[in-house]
């Protein structure tokens, strides 16, 4: 599986873009969407509130309507003409018809002005225990027994009916739908004896707007509720009286749930609960989600506009980001890349003079500035030296002196002198080896011989008192090396390493393997470094003409040809000198001069 790049070698441009993207769009989107939300939180908060706080108001409203009724009805029982009316006899009726008429007008007056203030008062009846009733207000009929019965059953105590269906007469008949004070008036000496009883109709649809004046949104729905689910008041008539449509708010209306949501028809609700103090009365105020959210819309119109804006803005500035910036550092990359691969032909379109303008235009005059190296001093001494070389091989032609030792090979073995004759042949090896046609290159097994001629020839020498062990791991035979880095190590060996040249003098050679590298040590048990190997190691790239020239040259050479990895290093140990040269793993191309 392929892996990730890493941010760092992504390309300028796609860095640029997700910096764009973090710093821009990233931010702009995440601001909206918190002030959408939090906007939109607020806003549904508000607007609970908002029927929170209308339902106290109804609620106050609620209940000073039905005080107000009922203070009426007690006026009543403490009132002495309403008990002269209702408990005269029809014999006394009948002897003083002023009185009856003056207690009469009294009673009309007094409802009269109720009625008058009271618009949500439909109409009021009195009716003594004599017989005497007195119809006020509007005349209305409809069945009532059923209320008048559990008023008897109360004994004074006050009724507040359901919602009930009265009609009112006339050319056109209309439907009321009535909610009623029912009372039992008893004897204010005798509270076990009635003597008449009241009955104050308010109109349901008076008193809705009444309770709800100036304080119910025409999108929101408020409904008084019993607990048991029956509509008391509602703005649609055809609900009154009736079980309220929705079993999940008359549920949370018995769990007296405050607050909570629901759904109809598909459609989101918010609904507010309010327990009318004092009486088990509930009114609820609804209002759809779909209504917060109409007025959440310019508010969303604005979100859209910034993430709009945010987006163009983004687009500008990456753009005048792209050409102003990445454009002329990527075509500097480009014509660089021509540059490394040899085409000094290339050049920069240069477009400011900011920063980056006069980055290109000293690239072009360091290119231009190449270009007339190439053409003039690097061309003439590249001349210069191929003269000389022409030179040198005119004076000494490689095949000549090739023929000539082998002649004097073949002349020692014939007189049966093998020691020479090996010697001659160990010395036109490396002479062959040493010239290899002029390569810089050649196989590892090729210098390993020619460090092996070398030693033979040493050890001639010096009358056989050294030993030396050369190994080389198969398989990296034609590994290609800097020629020539061996001999100066091992003649370093025999000049400063050895304090006496003794038999018991070991250089040993080995060359092997490690992963990506081919590791070269030259070994010898001789007094070792008197630097020391962290010094000497520091001191490879201080070393003068005349301490460590050659050490250094091959250390130069094996860093310019591979690399700042490889090259020499000295080794702790134990005895004597143990220097390592380190080599790529791998057969390079050949250079030639």
């Amino acid at each position: 599986m392929k892996r990730w790049i890493r941010f760092q070698d992504w390309s300028l441009r796609w860095k640029s873009f997700l910096i764009l993207l973090s710093l821009i769009f990233i931010p702009a989107l995440t601001i909206s969407f918190l002030v959408y939300y939090q906007s939109n939180s607020i806003l549904e908060k508000q607007v609970i509130e908002r029927n929170e706080q209308n339902l106290r108001h109804i609620e106050h409203n609620l209940l000073e309507v039905m005080r107000g009724i009922e203070e009426l009805s007690s006026y009543i029982i403490y009132s002495e003409e309403f008990r002269r009316y209702m408990a005269m006899s029809v014999d006394e009726a009948d002897s003083d018809p002023e009185e009856v008429q003056r207690l009469q007008d009294h009673i009309r007056g007094f409802f009269t002005f109720h009625l008058n203030n009271k618009h949500y008062v439909n109409s009021a009846y009195v009716e003594g225990v004599n017989g005497t009733q007195l119809h006020l207000g509007e005349r209305i009929s409809g069945e009532e027994q059923k209320w008048e019965e559990i008023a008897q059953t109360l004994q004074g105590k006050i009724l507040w009916t359901d919602p009930y269906q009265m009609e009112r007469g006339g050319w056109v008949p209309e439907d009321y739908q009535m909610i009623s004070l029912f009372r039992v008036i008893n004897n204010l000496f005798d509270i076990t004896e009635p003597i008449g009883q009241v009955r104050i109709r308010l109109d349901e649809q008076e008193l809705f707007s009444y309770m709800t004046n100036g304080y119910m949104n025409p999108n929101d729905e408020m409904v008084l509720l019993q607990q048991d689910g029956l509509v008391l008041s509602h703005q649609d008539k055809q609900l009154v009286g009736e079980r309220y449509p929705n079993n999940q708010v008359i549920q949370q209306v018995k769990e007296e749930s405050g607050l909570f949501t629901y759904d109809e028809n598909g459609e989101a609700y918010y609904a507010v609960t309010r327990k009318v103090k004092g009486r088990d009365l509930y009114l609820v105020s609804t209002v759809s989600e779909k209504y917060i959210l109409n007025e959440f819309s310019h508010i969303r119109t604005m979100m859209q506009m910034i993430m709009i804006g945010s987006g163009v803005v983004g687009v500008i500035a990456f753009l005048g980001f792209m050409l102003t910036i990445i454009r002329p550092i990527t075509d500097l990359t480009r014509e660089t890349k021509r540059l490394e691969d040899g085409d000094f032909s290339a050049q920069v379109q240069v477009r400011s003079k900011d920063e980056i303008g006069q980055l290109g235009s000293r690239f072009n005059k360091a290119v231009s500035h190449i270009q007339y190296l190439i053409g003039t001093k690097y061309k003439l001494e590249i001349q210069h030296k191929e003269s000389e070389l022409k030179a040198l091989q005119s004076q000494i032609n490689p095949h000549f002196l090739y023929n000539t030792l082998d002649m004097i090979r073949w002349t020692a073995r014939l007189e049966q002198a093998n020691e020479t004759g090996q010697s001659i042949e160990d010395l036109s090896r490396l002479f062959r080896i040493s010239l290899s046609q002029g390569k810089l290159l050649i196989p590892l097994k090729d210098e390993i011989t020619y460090v092996q001629s070398y030693l033979q020839l040493q050890k001639r020498r010096l009358g056989g008192m050294l030993t030396f062990s050369a190994y080389i791991e198969a398989g990296i035979e034609k590994n290609l090396v800097l020629k020539l880095i061996l001999q100066p190590l091992v003649e370093n060996s025999l000049q400063h390493g050895f304090e006496e040249i003794d038999e018991n003098n070991v250089i040993r050679i080995r060359t092997f393997r490690s992963g990506e590298l081919i590791v070269i040590d030259v070994i010898d048990n001789g007094k070792g470094l008197s630097m020391g190997v962290d010094a000497f190691n520091d001191s490879l790239k201080q070393q003068t003409e005349q301490h460590g020239f050659a050490l250094k040259n091959i250390h130069e050479r094996l860093e310019n040809k591979f690399g700042a990895p490889y090259g020499l290093r000295a080794i702790q140990s134990e005895q004597g000198t143990h220097v390592q040269i380190t080599i790529p793993n791998q057969i390079i191309e050949e250079d030639r001069e």
